[in-house]
C-alpha cells in the first residue's frame, strides 16, 4: 500500500530550474477584491508574470455544493471534491507543484502521494483554524456570548475538523502560513517538523506601492478608518466602543466604517447619538477604490480578536497611515517592524482609544517614520510573495521527505 509514495520519495528529482507548472486550488470563487480569493488571484497572476504556467481550480470546478452547513461541508464534502478535481487535473497534465488552500486538501495530498505524483504538494493557510479554535471561544465568553452559536454541534464537529490538520501535516510536503503567530502555534501544539513550515506574508497592490504617499496632515489625522467583515472575529463590539469614546473625547474627529451594507443597521443602533453624525458607513468597495479611501484618512483601526495575514493593515501602512491594531497575526509582524506603539493588547479598548488620540493630537508625526513604513511595505509585493513560494517549492522538493518514516513518527501526534 505504501510502496508508491516511498518509491516516489526515493526517485524524486529536483524541480526544473526554469518555469514551473503550478496547479492552485481554492474553495472560493475567483475574485480579486475578496480576502482569501484575492490572495490566490493575485498570487496566480504574480506566478504568471514571473514566467510560470498556472492552472486554477476555483469553487465553480468543485461541483455543486450539497451541504449548506459550513463545518459539515468542510468535514464531509470539500475534502472529497478537492481530491476528485485535483486527481483529474494531475492525470490530464503534469505539474511540478500543487498549491492547495485550507486543510481540507489532505485527502487530495494523500491520494497524490499514493499515486506516485512526483511534484511537490503544498498547503496554504489563510489563517490557522487551530488557533481560531483556541482564541475565539475565550473571547466570546469574555464578551458575554456563548462560546459557539451551536455549542453541541460545534463540540461534536471541532475535534473531527482539527484532525484534518494532523492529516495535513502528515501528507503535505510543506505548509505555508501567513504570519509568525500561526507558525509558532503549529510548532508548539503539534511538534511538527519546523522545516515543513514557511511564513510568507501576503502582498500589497502594486498601485499602493508606486503612487506617491500623501503627507500626514492634521485633517488626515482626524479621520479614522476601518475596513473589514462584520463578524465577531473582527471585533465590531470593540470597535463601536472605541468609536463612541474616541469621537466623544475629540470633537474634530470623524470615522469611516467600511463593511457589508446589510450590517450597517447593527452599527447605527449602537453608535452614541451625539457622535453618530460623524460616522460614515460605507459598503464594500473595489480594490481600485481603496487607494483614495486610504489616502483621505490618517488612522487605520483594526481591533480583531484574531488575524492571519492582516492584509488591510499592510495596505494602510503602504499608504503612510498611522495604524492602531491588535497585537496578533500579520499586524504584529508588520507593526513590530515599523510602528510598535500602534500595537495594543487584544481586547484592550482603553489602549486603543489612548493611542488613537495620541496619534490624532500629535503635531509632530515623524515624516521619516511614515516614510520608513512605506519603504518597509515595498517588499510586500505579490511578486515577492510568489518568489518566496517558488523558493519554498524547490526547498521542500529538495528535502526528499521519506513519508513512511514521517508517518510512523507522527502517528501519535495530533493537534
Amino acid at each position: 500500500m505504501n510502496a508508491p509514495y516511498d518509491q516516489a520519495a526515493r526517485n524524486a528529482t529536483p524541480l526544473p530550474e526554469g518555469p514551473l507548472r503550478i496547479l492552485t486550488v481554492a474553495n472560493v470563487p475567483s475574485n480579486p477584491n475578496s480576502g482569501a480569493a484575492g490572495t490566490v488571484f493575485h498570487t496566480n497572476r504574480a506566478f504568471r508574470e514571473l514566467g510560470h504556467h498556472v492552472e486554477e481550480i476555483w469553487s465553480d470546478r468543485l461541483g455543486p455544493r450539497r451541504i449548506n452547513h459550513g463545518n459539515l461541508h468542510s468535514l464531509l464534502e470539500q475534502p472529497r471534491a478537492y481530491r476528485r478535481e485535483i486527481l483529474k487535473a494531475t492525470r490530464n497534465q503534469p505539474f511540478d507543484a500543487v498549491l492547495i488552500s485550507q486543510p481540507q486538501g489532505y485527502l487530495a495530498a494523500k491520494a497524490l502521494k499514493h499515486s506516485g505524483f512526483e511534484g511537490v504538494v503544498i498547503n496554504r493557510s489563510h489563517g490557522l483554524e487551530l488557533r481560531v479554535d483556541e482564541v475565539l471561544p475565550h473571547w466570546r465568553r469574555r464578551m458575554g456570548f456563548s462560546s459557539s452559536r451551536h455549542p453541541v454541534l460545534t463540540g461534536m464537529l471541532r475535534p473531527l475538523l482539527q484532525r484534518q490538520w494532523a492529516e495535513t501535516l502528515k501528507w503535505f510536503d510543506g505548509i505555508v502560513l501567513p504570519c509568525v503567530d500561526d507558525r509558532e502555534f503549529l510548532v508548539s501544539r503539534t511538534r511538527c517538523d519546523p522545516s515543513q513550515l514557511a511564513t510568507i506574508h501576503h502582498g500589497v497592490p502594486e498601485s499602493f506601492l508606486t503612487e506617491p504617499v500623501l503627507p500626514m496632515t492634521a485633517n488626515r489625522r482626524n479621520r479614522m478608518l476601518f475596513i473589514g467583515q462584520h463578524s465577531f472575529i473582527k471585533g465590531p463590539d470593540l470597535l463601536v466602543e472605541i468609536v463612541n469614546q474616541t469621537l466623544a473625547a475629540s470633537p474634530n474627529m470623524e470615522m469611516t466604517w467600511v463593511t457589508s451594507k446589510e450590517d450597517h443597521q447593527w452599527i447605527r443602533e449602537r453608535l452614541a447619538p451625539e457622535i453618530a453624525d460623524r460616522v460614515t458607513l460605507q459598503g464594500w468597495v473595489l480594490q481600485v477604490e481603496l487607494l483614495p479611501l486610504l489616502d483621505s484618512h490618517g488612522i487605520f483601526v483594526f481591533p480583531s480578536f484574531f488575524e492571519g495575514a492582516g492584509k488591510a493593515c499592510a495596505e494602510a501602512l503602504a499608504r503612510g497611515m498611522l495604524v492602531v491594531a491588535s497585537e496578533t497575526g500579520g499586524m504584529r509582524d508588520h507593526l513590530r517592524e515599523v510602528m510598535p506603539d500602534g500595537l495594543c493588547q487584544v481586547g484592550d479598548t482603553e489602549a486603543f482609544i489612548k493611542r488613537i488620540l495620541a496619534f490624532a493630537n500629535s503635531d509632530a508625526i515623524n515624516v521619516n517614520r511614515l516614510a520608513t513604513s512605506a519603504a518597509y511595505c515595498q517588499k510586500l509585493t505579490w511578486a515577492n510573495c510568489a518568489q518566496q513560494l517558488v523558493a519554498f517549492f524547490r526547498q521542500q522538493k529538495a528535502a526528499n521527505r521519506n513519508f513512511r518514516s514521517r508517518h510512523r513518527t507522527d502517528r501519535r501526534r495530533s493537534p
